[in-house]
């Protein structure tokens, strides 16, 4: 599954990597929380949600 992100100040939608998905995670959530919270964006998005954690959006591309 090919997961796009954007921060809240951007226009665009951009194709995110998995180990990037998770640095930027880390940056919003921190260290010990991030992998918890990939699992769940991943989940959301396999239902074609679009997930807002902090000022970062995901969704299913």
């Amino acid at each position: 599954m090919k997961i796009a992100t954007k921060y809240s100040y951007e226009k665009i939608w951009q194709e995110t990597k998995e180990e990037d998905l998770l640095r930027m995670l880390k940056e919003e959530v921190g260290e010990e929380a991030a992998e918890g919270t990939l699992v769940y964006v991943k989940d959301a998005c396999k239902q074609d949600k679009t997930i807002t954690v902090g000022s970062l959006k995901f969704k299913k591309l």
